[in-house]
């Protein structure tokens, strides 16, 4: 109890979203319980109770936080004045990519299928403020388009094209399924410039 504490301003929550995620990428998802939490922050499981009424509420608000997580993650480039389109499209599967290999776990979570359907009822796709850089990726493909650098398409279309050569990749390395760990960076180079030249105006 002696860490009682640091939560005297009503940050207990926040830091149990923050002990949660440390949970799930040291241990993995299925050794979060109320109870470890409890024991990892020096509280008690009826303060936590206070805050998510069952472990699935946690799970629920650790979606929605970790989606937090990786928009801070990519936000950044979109308003970068410095970088060209392509520049910023390149950063973009960049960011995505190194966010996946350093949260595996949450990763899984935030775009596996394991907790899809918790995460369609965390997350309002049409309304939700985390899906913002998926709708500035879309944005950015309409400027590329608007400044004649790429062909005239449908610019989600476009979006999903470089967000799915992403995720592939970033699962691939994750789970294993290929040995390209030691490749990573070069692959991703040569899948984006491959995905650039399908879109460049010839």
């Amino acid at each position: 109890m002696k860490k009682m504490s640091n939560y005297h301003h009503g940050n207990l929550k926040e830091e149990l979203l923050i002990q949660s995620l440390k949970i799930i990428q040291t241990e993995g998802i299925d050794s979060l319980t109320l109870q470890i939490l409890a024991s990892k922050l020096g509280t008690s499981r009826s303060a936590i109770y206070r805050h998510f009424s069952s472990k699935e509420d946690l799970i629920h608000n650790i979606i929605y936080f970790g989606f937090k997580k990786f928009e801070e993650n990519l936000s950044p480039i979109f308003s970068m004045k410095n970088k060209s389109i392509l520049e910023k499209l390149h950063l973009v599967g960049d960011k995505y990519i190194n966010f996946a290999i350093e949260n595996p776990n949450l990763y899984r979570m935030l775009f596996g299928d394991k907790f899809q359907d918790m995460r369609e009822s965390s997350c309002n796709i049409e309304e939700d403020e985390h899906d913002g850089s998926f709708k500035s990726l879309i944005n950015l493909f309409i400027k590329a388009q608007e400044s004649t650098l790429i062909k005239k398409d449908n610019p989600m279309t476009q979006a999903q094209v470089l967000f799915s050569m992403c995720h592939g990749m970033s699962l691939l390395y994750i789970d294993g399924h290929m040995n390209i760990k030691e490749n990573i960076k070069e692959l991703y180079e040569l899948s984006f410039e491959t995905v650039k030249n399908g879109l460049l105006i010839k």
